[in-house]
């Protein structure tokens, strides 16, 4: 009976220990859980910070983002963000700081809703960029240049002419206009380019090629008036290096240009008779009547014609007469006879061909 009463207890002492132990396992695990789902949620929004919001799938509507002088990364991925051409600032700034990215002032075609890397791409290739452009050839006057650039490029030409008029104190005191001056070339600009920027760019631009031969824009109107005869009067590369030897030659003996060009040139195209541009001799740029070079270029010379006028070619040529005006076929001769031969071939073609311009 003493064995049995002493037992009661220690069963009663072990469903107790279990119950408790029981709880305290309950609790255990729900403390457990309960931290693994807390901790999960931490981890989350831990990591959700570091996803980056980029966008997915097709590209929108394009649009046109303008990256000014001076603007950086940072600047960019911004002005992309308010375009809608990425979604964020992270889904580019990280990768712009991995690669060699150099940054260009101008206008760039974007689509919209890009990914980060698709529009790196683009920044980087620079493919995208927004241009105008317009090719001035070789041999055009001012009178021809100014509609041009009007039209491709979208200036009036009275802010054109304005434009001109600020320019010409760079020129050598003497020249009579910036004829000569507007470098024939192609040009590109960003778009809403001003009158200004661009004959200032044509202007230094001829500065640039004259001081390649070590002549300063000031002191250039000889070189740049000789240029411009063998431009209008050449057509093939080695004539223009002859025509200039002729001209030259003709200089050196006090003999007259006689350039057809610098006579017509006066009346821009507009003259009846050539006979009655001859008579003209007030005419400043007719070279029949006056001895010498005229007293400014008739033509916008390349660079090619500079290069002749200051390195002719060797010979003792004084005459040259293009014998095919669709060929720019030319005869060089010494002595007036020689020349007469070769005028007689040009006259005969164009007794050949009448509908061509004699």
């Amino acid at each position: 009976m003493i064995e049995d009463l002493e037992a009661i207890p220690v069963k009663k002492r072990s469903y107790k220990s279990w119950l408790a132990g029981l709880i305290s396992i309950a609790v255990v695990v729900g403390l457990v859980a309960g931290g693994l789902s807390l901790a999960g949620s931490s981890v989350q929004d831990f990591l959700s910070r570091f996803q980056v919001e980029d966008y997915q799938g097709e590209p929108g509507p394009s649009t046109i983002l303008v990256i000014e002088a001076g603007d950086n990364g940072e600047d960019v991925a911004r002005k992309m963000v308010e375009a809608d051409i990425i979604r964020s600032f992270d889904a580019i700034y990280r990768d712009m700081l991995n690669v060699d990215l150099v940054i260009f002032p101008g206008s760039y075609e974007f689509p919209t809703k890009l990914s980060g890397s698709a529009a790196l791409t683009l920044l980087m290739t620079r493919e995208n960029r927004v241009l105008v452009t317009t090719t001035i050839p070789e041999g055009l006057t001012v009178a021809q240049t100014i509609p041009r650039l009007a039209e491709d490029l979208d200036v009036s030409i009275a802010s054109i002419e304005a434009a001109i008029e600020t320019q010409l104190e760079r020129l050598p005191d003497n020249a009579p206009s910036i004829e000569g001056y507007l470098f024939p070339a192609t040009y590109s600009f960003d778009p809403g380019v001003t009158a200004d920027q661009v004959i200032t760019a044509m202007v230094d631009r001829m500065e640039q090629e004259l001081a390649g031969f070590e002549i300063s824009l000031k002191d250039s109107l000889e070189i740049v008036t000789l240029a411009s005869i063998i431009q209008s009067e050449g057509r093939l590369t080695d004539d223009f290096y002859k025509i200039s030897r002729v001209f030259l030659n003709r200089l050196d003996v006090g003999m007259p240009l006689q350039s057809d060009q610098t006579v017509k040139y006066r009346y821009e195209g507009n003259l009846d008779s050539f006979q009655e541009g001859l008579r003209d001799t007030a005419n400043p740029f007719n070279t029949f009547s006056n001895p010498g070079l005229p007293i400014g270029p008739i033509t916008n010379p390349g660079a090619l014609t500079i290069e002749a006028a200051l390195r002719p070619a060797s010979g003792k040529w004084l005459y040259f007469v293009a014998i095919n005006l669709n060929t720019g076929e030319t005869i060089f001769s010494e002595t007036l006879a020689e020349h007469e031969k070769a005028a007689d071939i040009y006259r005969q073609w164009c007794r050949d061909n009448p509908n061509d311009v004699c």
